[in-house]
């Protein structure tokens, strides 16, 4: 594998081959400058002919900020939903202690005043 150098975009490129199998060997100076650690699960994906492979934690941090820039800043999220079960639970316990009410009311015999 030979290492070249672009000054262009200041950047470094490898050349590497595909071996068997579809095997990339990728250069260690890659690994160790990416944190790649031997076995560790990666994520592939291609955008527009271009492979991108990072590690599930950069993947995933990656995919937050992406749906952070699209999602209102609303606060935690967990916490709104919690929220709003407790205030639906809330509204249920009222509407079924109101309907209990109703009905003992209803069961109660009505006393006649005495005339």
């Amino acid at each position: 594998m030979a290492k070249k150098k672009n000054s262009d975009y200041e950047s470094d490129f490898w050349r590497v081959s595909m071996g068997s199998g579809g095997r990339v060997v990728i250069p260690a100076a890659v690994r160790e400058a990416l944190g790649f650690a031997e076995g560790e699960p990666l994520v592939l994906t291609i955008d527009d002919g271009t492979v991108r492979i990072e590690t599930y934690a950069r993947s995933a941090e990656r995919l937050q900020a992406q749906v952070r820039a699209i999602m209102p800043p609303t606060g935690d999220l967990v916490d709104r939903f919690l929220a709003d079960k407790r205030a639906e639970a809330a509204r249920e316990n009222a509407r079924d202690a109101a309907r209990d009410a109703d009905r003992a009311q209803a069961d109660t015999p009505v006393e006649r005043a005495a005339e």
